[in-house]
């Protein structure tokens, strides 16, 4: 049982300033046709910010959408490290505004996360194989000719498989669907993203030694349940749980870590991201290197108590192909491998399940 006192005192917690690039995408972010099609291509993306249910699809076909939506999807599911402890939909979630990757260039190049991040929420239909890539990467935009920028490509295998939402998509983007249909070819689109110079105090920054000793003393060393870990980096397979959102009905831990950190004063938390590979390298003790992590803003606002039941023990084991290194010289660095391939594949699996459903259905 994980419980977070309203009352407590940040101090016990090593709070640092977080200085450095963050990248979002969002509704100001992209057009209004860019927009539209990331409601068909990741309809989970925004689905807390949009109200529950088929509505968030708006004027695209009920029929065409029903398909690509788990039952009861909209209604149970929660961010990672968010916190919310009342019911989906309350109107008290953290928004995905709240989310962003963290770079680790100059340039806002995140080593393609917030891409990755889009790819967890691709839409399952059996005929709509979706692709988000960064084009912060050189092969990508050499590759189709353009210049390298800070912009997520939306690709579509084939552009028929979207006609039937054309119905809600502008007269000049569904013209542009129909032509590329007519021809055989694949649709892309660019998709703007923001970045932004931030400089936020009262951070939980998991990527300092400080913050990840604190914050196994914390919730693992003294939890209930036995474990075999003993330091930080083996309960990533935890922190990294490839459920969206990160949590199941069963395991609601990482939302209980959120709500103790926000009910203790915490401002924002530095998490590593599951969709990609992830690291951290060091020099002395210091942060000099990373790639893979995401940032939750929580921002000022009244403390809550609450309450969360914990069912099990620690996970320890990441899935086939996902493994740990650390670096050769101790307290220099982790690396996990595999998580991008991994995720791909489950996606796979996931939409070749789905057709061979509806194929036993028909």
């Amino acid at each position: 049982m994980v419980q977070s006192p309203a009352g407590s005192r940040a101090r016990t917690i090593p709070l640092t300033t977080f200085k450095g690039q963050l990248r979002q995408i969002n509704a100001e972010s992209v057009s209004a046709d860019g927009l539209a099609m990331l409601r068909v291509c990741a309809p989970h993306f925004f689905e807390l910010d949009d109200g529950a249910g088929i509505d968030c699809l708006g004027d695209f076909a009920p029929d065409a959408a029903a398909s690509c939506l788990p039952p009861l999807f909209l209604r149970t599911q929660f961010r990672r490290y968010s916190g919310d402890d009342g019911p989906p939909g309350d109107g008290t979630q953290l928004p995905r505004a709240r989310y962003f990757s963290v770079a680790n260039g100059t340039d806002g190049d995140d080593s393609g996360v917030l891409a990755e991040e889009l790819n967890a929420y691709r839409n399952l239909r059996d005929d709509l194989y979706v692709e988000f890539c960064d084009l912060m990467r050189e092969d990508i935009a050499k590759a189709l000719d353009v210049p390298r920028g800070c912009f997520v490509l939306l690709s579509v295998r084939e552009a028929r498989s979207l006609l039937p939402f054309c119905a809600g998509f502008s007269p000049t983007l569904s013209e542009a669907i129909r032509t590329n249909a007519a021809l055989g070819n694949p649709f892309l689109m660019t998709l703007g993203t923001m970045t932004a110079n931030a400089e936020l105090g009262g951070v939980l920054d998991l990527r300092l030694p400080t913050a990840q000793q604190w914050f196994f003393a914390e919730f693992v060393r003294g939890s209930m349940f036995p474990t075999t870990a003993r330091r930080f980096e083996e309960i990533l397979p935890e922190l990294l749980a490839l459920a969206l959102g990160g949590s199941t009905p069963e395991n609601r831990r990482l939302q209980a870590i959120g709500s103790y950190l926000r009910a203790r004063g915490a401002q924002a938390l530095v998490y590593p991201s599951a969709r990609t590979d992830v690291a951290v390298r060091y020099r002395d003790g210091e942060l000099v290197g990373w790639h893979g992590w995401n940032l939750v803003l929580y921002g000022t606002g009244p403390a809550r108590d609450a309450i969360y039941i914990d069912l099990g023990g620690w996970e320890t084991q990441f899935p086939p192909q996902v493994e740990l290194e650390r670096a050769r010289d101790a307290g220099t660095g982790w690396c996990v491998r595999g998580l991008k391939a991994w995720n791909h594949g489950l996606y796979a699996i996931r939409r070749n399940n789905g057709e061979r459903l509806r194929g036993n259905r028909s």
